[in-house]
């Protein structure tokens, strides 16, 4: 029950009182939640402000990437490159940086500047991708490491559970077998993947696979009538 006082004059010394030994930390305790308030909504403002600066960056690029009536120059190519870079360098914590070193390598490839893509792709990778721009990520990697017959590296990368990638996956690692001679091990991948690519909800037509596969059954019947020739 709330203490009774007599005069006003007594409630103003208990005031006093209370001020006295909890006055400080009061405003203390007031500093601080203004100050954690001010500073969440700063940080907001920073995020909104950069989510839209890297959004028209990465919009200039996409049209830069696309050329002009599906003919990209090499000027737009630079300037592309360069905005993309521009993302990874002044937002490396974006999703939109991510896609933009996706880009890099893409122009590296097409390049046949199989290092500066390798080291694209990588940096996705050490930067924490995730879901589809990490499978897509390894994916393309193992395609880099593959051309420059990095052949392990390659494999390596097509480790795990590839979800909807799963038959791009197998027919890379197919490639690798077939490259490396293991013609039976290229034509069980190249099988598997186009029965992966079947499940899917729209199938890729894919006639190259298609193939390969008949080209490796060539080969491996090849190669048994040779083995049986020498027994």
């Amino acid at each position: 029950m709330a203490e009774g006082y007599e005069t006003d004059d007594e409630q103003i010394e208990v005031l006093k009182k209370w001020w006295s030994d909890n006055g400080t930390s009061t405003l203390v305790i007031i500093a601080i939640s203004v100050i954690s308030v001010l500073g969440w909504q700063g940080w907001q403002n920073r995020q909104q402000q950069e989510l839209g600066a890297s959004s028209s960056i990465y919009e200039n690029m996409l049209v830069a990437a696309r050329g002009t009536n599906g003919v990209v120059t090499q000027e737009q190519k630079s300037t592309a490159n360069h905005l993309a870079n521009t993302l990874k360098t002044d937002f490396p914590s974006s999703t939109y940086a991510r896609f933009a070193a996706l880009y890099i390598a893409k122009f590296a490839v097409e390049a046949n500047n199989y290092a500066e893509a390798e080291e694209a792709l990588q940096w996705i990778l050490d930067n924490g991708a995730i879901d589809d721009i990490l499978l897509q990520t390894k994916l393309r990697l193992a395609r880099v490491f593959y051309a420059q017959d990095k052949y392990s590296e390659a494999l390596s990368q097509l480790q795990g559970d590839a979800s909807i990638y799963a038959a791009a996956f197998e027919e890379v690692r197919g490639d690798v077998f077939n490259a490396q001679g293991d013609f039976k091990k290229a034509e069980l991948s190249y099988i598997k993947a186009s029965e992966l690519n079947l499940q899917l909800e729209k199938p890729a037509n894919n006639p190259l696979l298609n193939l390969k596969i008949q080209r490796l059954k060539s080969k491996v019947s090849n190669s048994s009538s040779a083995t049986e020739e020498e027994m």
